[in-house]
């Protein structure tokens, strides 16, 4: 996801360009300016120090803990690439639907793509589907619990409801002292379509 964010005073934002955030494939916070990207290098209380991420330039931003724009230090010694830069924010978005979702890989791919209306420089640059459902095909099975072996296994929160937070997880019920376990899953609007059928 990325924001938008001004300065702290309008003088020094009619000087200074808008800064937006983004996140990294590893879920850290980035900065993008002028087409530059931009990680945390060093926070204190009241400021949060941002480190161009091409390695050998010292070029520097501060922001405040309202991530707001303090000031730009140093020149970039490379040029902006706004077309990498373009595609890396779309893979972050991807990448961060794939490890909350269930939706298919391939269609998180397809819409994003759809949405982002991408250059044609920066969709040369974009893995192709295939390519990047085999990664994050990985990453999410990192996070996807694995294929109990016996009836007795907790089951997550995010197992037992729906993504808006209602019920999910219908029945738990164990039979014949614990060796067969019962699990029913809906959401209520399932359940409201089912008992309105007229065939089942």
């Amino acid at each position: 996801m990325i924001s938008n964010v001004p300065s702290e005073n309008s003088s020094f934002n009619a000087q200074q360009p808008e800064i937006s955030f983004a996140t990294s494939n590893k879920g850290n916070p980035l900065i993008i300016c002028d087409n530059y990207l931009f990680r945390c290098n060093k926070t204190t209380i009241s400021k949060k120090y941002w480190i161009c991420t091409e390695k050998g330039c010292s070029v520097y931003i501060h922001t405040n803990v309202n991530k707001e724009l303090i000031s730009i230090s140093g020149n970039h010694n490379h040029s902006a690439n706004p077309d990498q830069l373009e595609a890396k924010i779309l893979r972050g978005k991807m990448k961060e639907r794939i490890l909350t979702e269930t939706t298919p890989i391939t269609k998180i791919y397809d819409e994003e793509i759809v949405k982002a209306k991408l250059s044609k420089a920066a969709a040369v640059i974009l893995p192709t589907v295939i390519e990047y459902r085999s990664n994050m095909s990985k990453a999410r099975r990192k996070i996807t619990p694995v294929i109990p072996s016996s009836v007795i296994f907790d089951i997550p929160e995010s197992y037992q409801q729906t993504l808006s937070n209602e019920r999910f997880l219908l029945v738990d019920l164990f039979m014949t002292r614990g060796k067969d376990r019962i699990l029913v899953f809906s959401s209520d609007q399932q359940l409201e379509l089912l008992f309105e059928s007229e065939t089942i």
